[in-house]
């Protein structure tokens, strides 16, 4: 599972892109917005993606697993 994939960003996307990426997709994939059977998973990873890459700490670890 790539982090970068699922909020649809480059590896190098700053604090600002990777904001606004979560943003647009949370407003998208919501299950208050969505009704789709796989809105609340899609959320899920949408949610796990940014708690990992918005934090400077657990993002330089991720970035380094995936070398």
């Amino acid at each position: 599972m790539d982090y970068y994939e699922i909020l649809e960003i480059n590896k190098g996307a700053s604090e600002d892109v990777i904001k606004a990426a979560y943003k647009a997709l949370a407003k998208k994939y919501h299950p208050d917005n969505n009704s789709s059977s796989e809105a609340e998973e899609k959320m899920k990873l949408i949610t796990a993606a940014y708690s990992v890459l918005s934090d400077k700490k657990l993002r330089k670890i991720y970035d380094e697993w995936l070398l």
